[in-house]
């Protein structure tokens, strides 16, 4: 893992956002669209060079990675934490996890800590509704009076870096929350979710966040896969 900081952030009460890309790309979509459109500035860069493969051009090896950024939105006490992919290696989720908070925590108090996905039903829906996850009743309670479903049973495991990332928070004794959008395409990037999403967050935290653009880039509708199974990740 290599890192580099810039500048040393100072924030009373920080709401984290962070998700990476999963099903239709959702978590990725939400935070790299905060990030954007709130103005957030680079706080830290991490690269991790964790695939079990070398790339070549030319005959000449590289060395593949992926790189993931922490943004900080002082006017809104917001810190964002995207990137371009789930990392390779099971232990790197883990440690790149404990890494965001342990640093975040190291420029204030972490309120909340929010994480987003996409979420494909079994069922045929309207495409709409967002779907939540908290670490304590009082949390899911507050997600329930702003119009959010709770996801589930047929969901059981939430993996990867926005499940863990949650799992964390409520180990650590921080309130956290995860919102999910129903989506249509686990492989094509589903606009229409993120949307979704952010929406209930501007209503959460009380902020505007500007969506224009992904309304443009969610005009067509995406074409909807079957599936055995209900799923989100």
């Amino acid at each position: 893992m290599k890192t580099e900081f810039f500048g040393t952030p100072k924030i009373e009460e920080i709401i984290l956002i962070s998700s990476l890309p999963d099903m239709g790309r959702v978590g990725g979509l939400v935070t790299e669209h905060i990030a954007k459109n709130t103005g957030a500035k680079d706080a830290a860069k991490i690269q991790l060079s964790d695939k079990p493969w070398i790339n070549q051009k030319d005959g000449l090896i590289e060395v593949p990675f992926d790189e993931y950024k922490i943004l900080v939105d002082e006017k809104n006490s917001l810190v964002i934490f995207t990137g371009e992919n789930q990392p390779q290696e099971p232990n790197m989720v883990i440690d790149l996890v404990n890494f965001v908070i342990e640093t975040v925590q190291k420029w204030g108090k972490i309120k909340m800590i929010v994480s987003t996905g996409g979420y494909l039903p079994m069922e045929k829906t309207d495409g709409i509704g967002v779907y939540g996850i908290a670490t304590d009743q009082k949390i899911l309670d507050m997600l329930k009076e702003n119009g959010i479903k709770i996801l589930p049973n047929d969901v059981r495991s939430i993996t990867w870096f926005n499940g863990l990332v949650l799992g964390a928070a409520k180990e650590k004794q921080i309130d956290g929350i995860g919102l999910f959008g129903e989506i249509f395409d686990a492989e094509a990037p589903q606009h229409k979710a993120a949307i979704n999403i952010i929406n209930k967050i501007e209503k959460i935290l009380k902020i505007k966040i500007d969506t224009a653009e992904l309304l443009v880039k969610a005009a067509e509708k995406p074409a909807e896969t079957k599936k055995d199974s209900p799923g989100i990740a």
